[in-house]
């Protein structure tokens, strides 16, 4: 495995969430798309319209594939989610919750009622621009500079809808990413960003780094930390990151949390119960 590689994907997630957190309008131009599918600008090239962004999506977009195993229709069975032909599925459940399933990962993970997560220029996508959300110049940003990402790698993104999160200039997010090319152990993914983090981050200390179990028994990597940072507007941001490894069928997900640590305490605990209730698909 080349160690080159593996590190300039782990300084990747921890660029591109920040990017994609922080409303900029107006500072950055559409990035033109390299044919090498790693390079950084190819995974944070976007649009400048998000309105004509999605215009084009609706356009466009075609049904998506039926799973290739169905349940006989009866009058009380739930509808079977529709998989995406990049393996994935995204299914509302009658708590308000969503069930996100990757059939190519081999995993699926439950993601919170009051967050909005999408998978790349799926359905949800393009419906996410009528919400009374995309309003928010933050969520605008978000929707639109991830448009552009490889869904190989970047399974689902979510962002915070909460209004009372949404009154400062970061929005808070999580990302779910898959490396599926890794061959490391969880220890030697902790190993490379507590190497990587300072050297990709102005500022950034890793103040905890470890591998341990969820509650079920999967093992897992974790990797937190903060640095210090300003907005456009020149205001100051301490912002807190977590960052969750776990081996799945191939290679290594990464599921990462980005937020301030004003507001870390009111949604760390639902990222901890997003990871922890991880599943391993037979």
């Amino acid at each position: 495995m080349n160690t080159k590689y593996i590190r300039r994907f782990i300084s990747i997630i921890i660029i591109l969430v920040s990017i994609l957190a922080c409303d900029l309008p107006g500072t950055v131009a559409p990035q033109p798309v390299s044919s090498d599918p790693n390079t950084f600008s190819t995974i944070v090239a976007g649009t400048a319209n998000a309105a004509a962004a999605q215009t084009a999506l609706a356009a466009t977009s075609t049904p998506l594939p039926s799973p290739t195993e169905t349940t006989a229709p009866t009058s009380t069975a739930t509808p079977a989610p529709r998989v995406s032909t990049e393996g994935t599925s995204l299914q509302k459940q009658s708590d308000g919750s969503y069930l996100f399933t990757d059939y190519q990962g081999g995993y699926s993970v439950v993601a919170p009622s009051d967050w909005l997560v999408v998978r790349i220029n799926e359905q949800e996508y393009i419906n996410a621009w009528a919400l009374p959300e995309a309003s928010d110049p933050k969520i605008q940003n978000f929707l639109t500079r991830f448009q552009k990402l490889d869904p190989k790698v970047y399974r689902l993104m979510g962002a915070d809808t909460n209004p009372e999160h949404l009154k400062g200039s970061f929005l808070t997010n999580l990302s779910i990413s898959w490396d599926r090319n890794s061959a490391l152990t969880l220890q030697q993914e902790i190993d490379h960003a507590r190497a990587d983090i300072p050297k990709t981050i102005l500022n950034a200390k890793v103040t905890y780094a470890d591998v341990g179990l969820t509650s079920t028994k999967i093992p897992m990597g974790i990797a937190e930390l903060s640095w210090n940072s300003k907005d456009t507007s020149g205001q100051p941001l301490n912002i807190y990151r977590k960052m969750v490894f776990f081996k799945v069928r191939s290679g290594t997900l990464v599921m990462t949390l980005s937020t301030t640590q004003n507001l870390k305490s009111a949604v760390i605990t639902t990222f901890d119960l997003m990871t922890d209730q991880i599943k391993m698909l037979p």
